[in-house]
């Protein structure tokens, strides 16, 4: 199967998420570009994580909004025993949640964003419970600002950080002259991007297509001046984003642009 020949992505998500995606690309007929913009490290405070953990094992709601927040918990506290509902943002993250617990997880199926989960029943009315979120330093305050609105009792519970990865300036060049498309799943990986692409660099980096994760990463990628409509996969897993790329206009059609 040659969906995606001689389409060549460039894969920016952090090391241990790309590879299934590479290898995805790779066997539909595309060329995986691996160089991630962020590298998931353990958090600032581990104790402090842990002692969260704790506290979060009792509580009524535990949000997961993210893989990595669900691997981070369990690599901090392999023996953790959550009690309460769990719910993840999107399918991925329900998918490891799932096989962590053994438990039903529940997630949105349509818009698998912040804003998609806050949308399900359980969360419309969320007074007098205790809803702890599990994910990353810093990122989005929607979900605990949308709760605590709601009259939730919200705490957060940092298990990982992202830390930005700066590819050298050759190496740049070299994936921006190269990719046909870019994979960006989170708007702080655009940030990023942006940041470190050179003035020289930007007319070409704006003329590649963008895989994006949502609306929101949508608008930031059209407000960088991208030439292109960015595509944006119905969930953020490896599939989606498999047909999502099979719909890019240099799709089997052999078009390369060089080696990286």
């Amino acid at each position: 199967m040659n969906r995606l020949s001689g389409l060549r992505v460039w894969v920016t998500r952090p090391v241990a998420q790309a590879e299934a995606l590479c290898d995805a690309i790779e066997a539909a007929g595309g060329h995986a570009l691996r160089q991630p913009l962020l590298a998931i490290e353990a958090p600032t405070d581990p104790a402090g994580s842990d002692r969260g953990l704790n506290s979060a094992a009792g509580a009524d709601d535990l949000i997961f909004t993210s893989a990595n927040a669900v691997a981070g918990a369990w690599r901090l506290r392999p023996d953790f025993r959550p009690t309460g509902q769990l719910a993840a943002v999107g399918a991925a993250t329900a998918a490891a949640l799932r096989a962590a617990t053994g438990r039903k997880v529940l997630a949105p199926t349509v818009d698998t964003t912040s804003e998609g989960l806050l949308a399900l029943s359980r969360f419309d009315n969320p007074a007098g419970r205790r809803v702890m979120i599990i994910g990353g330093e810093g990122g989005r305050t929607t979900l605990a600002d949308t709760l605590e609105q709601r009259g939730a009792e919200v705490g957060k519970v940092a298990v990982y950080r992202r830390q930005p990865v700066t590819p050298s300036r050759p190496r740049l060049q070299a994936l921006v002259a190269e990719a046909d498309v870019l994979v960006i799943t989170s708007g702080e990986a655009l940030t990023h991007l942006a940041a470190i692409t050179p003035a020289a660099l930007w007319p070409d980096l704006r003329a590649r297509q963008l895989v994006v994760p949502s609306e929101r990463v949508l608008k930031r990628a059209q407000d960088l001046g991208f030439n292109t409509m960015p595509l944006r996969p119905p969930r953020m897993d490896d599939a989606a984003i498999l047909e999502t790329l099979a719909r890019c206009p240099a799709a089997g059609h052999g078009i390369g642009r060089g080696s990286a």
